[in-house]
C-alpha cells in the first residue's frame, strides 16, 4: 500500500503541472481537494462508521489537520508551481530526517553517531540542492524549493501526530475531521483563487490531470497513509518517500517536463547515504 502511494506521489509531481498553474491556480486546487475529500469522507463516515472523537484528542486532531492538510497542501502546490517536478521530489527526501528530529524531541528517540552523521549529510544535500538552479529562474526555483521543504516538515509532523489517533479510531473518522478542520483554515487563503477559476478553459488533458490529483493523489493516498499508521511506525511510512524522486524523474523526463542532471544525482546520492546512516544499526539483527 505504501508502495502504491509512492508511485502516485511520484506521478503527481508531473501530472499536477499539466493543470497548474496554467489552468487552475495552486490554492484553487487545494480548495477543490478539500471540498471533494470532505464530501466523500463524511458520507463514508456517516453511513459506515458513525464514530465520535473524544475530547482528550481534540488538540492532537487539530495539529494533525494543521500539519497534514493546511500547511502540507498549501505549501506543496504553491511550491510545485514555482519549481520543477524533480527538484520538488528531491526536496521531499528530507522528510525522514525531520521525522527523526521530531521523534527525538517528542518521544525522546535516541540519537547516535550514525544518526547525527546522517542528519548532517542529508541537510548538506538538501542545502546544495536549494542553492542549485538549472533554468535561469534562480529566485523562482529557490522559493519553490523552500515551500516544498516546509511541506516536507509539515508532513513529518503529520505522520508523528496522527499515529496515536490511527491506533484508536477508524481512518475515515480521522480523515473526515482533519479535512474539515484543515479546510476551514485554508478557505481565507484559497477562496479568491477558487472563485475566479475558469473551469471552462480546462482542456481534456487538464481535466484528466485534475481528476488524478483529486481522486488518486488526495482521496486514495490520504486514506492509505492514514490507515497504514495502525501497523507501521512513522519512520517506515516516511522511508517510502525515497522512491518518489526516481518515479518523478522517469515521468518528468519521459514527458519532457524536466531534466535530471549529474549535479542533482550527486545531491541525491549524498541525501540517500545520509538516510543509510540514519537507519544503520551496528551489530543488530533486524526482525521481519
Amino acid at each position: 500500500m505504501l508502495l502504491l502511494t509512492a508511485l502516485i506521489g511520484g506521478l503527481n509531481f508531473t501530472i499536477s503541472k499539466l493543470v497548474m498553474p496554467e489552468f487552475v491556480k495552486p490554492l484553487s486546487i487545494v480548495v477543490s481537494r478539500g471540498i471533494v475529500a470532505i464530501v466523500v469522507f463524511s458520507l463514508i463516515h456517516f453511513f459506515f462508521v458513525k464514530e465520535s472523537i473524544k475530547k482528550k484528542d481534540y488538540v492532537r486532531l487539530f495539529l494533525a489537520a494543521f500539519f497534514g492538510i493546511t500547511i502540507n497542501q498549501m505549501m506543496f502546490y504553491e511550491g510545485l508551481s514555482l519549481t520543477t517536478p524533480i527538484n520538488a521530489s528531491l526536496m521531499m527526501t528530507g522528510t525522514p530526517f525531520i521525522v527523526l528530529l521530531i521523534s527525538f524531541f517528542v518521544i525522546k528517540e535516541e540519537l547516535n553517531f550514525y544518526k547525527i552523521g546522517g542528519i548532517i549529510l542529508g541537510t548538506a544535500g538538501t542545502i546544495l540542492l536549494l542553492m542549485s538552479a538549472d533554468n535561469g529562474n534562480v529566485k523562482g526555483l529557490f522559493t519553490g524549493d523552500i515551500l516544498i521543504l516546509i511541506n516536507a516538515i509539515s508532513w513529518a509532523g503529520f505522520l508523528v501526530t496522527v499515529k496515536p489517533l490511527m491506533k484508536e479510531y477508524n481512518p475515515f473518522t480521522i480523515l473526515k475531521w482533519i479535512f474539515i478542520i484543515g479546510f476551514i483554515m485554508i478557505i481565507p487563503f484559497g477562496y479568491k483563487d477558487f472563485s475566479t477559476t475558469d473551469w471552462n478553459a480546462l482542456t481534456l488533458e487538464a481535466w484528466w490531470a485534475f481528476a488524478f490529483v483529486i481522486i488518486l493523489a488526495t482521496l486514495l493516498t490520504y486514506y492509505i497513509n492514514s490507515a497504514v499508521m495502525k501497523y507501521v511506525n512513522p519512520s517506515v511510512a516516511g522511508s517510502y518517500i525515497y522512491l518518489q524522486p526516481f518515479i518523478a524523474a522517469i515521468v518528468a523526463i519521459a514527458w519532457g517536463k524536466d531534466s535530471f542532471s549529474l549535479e542533482k544525482l550527486c545531491y541525491l546520492t549524498i541525501i540517500l547515504f545520509g538516510v543509510y546512516l540514519v537507519n544503520y544499526k551496528k551489530g543488530e539483527k533486524t526482525e521481519e
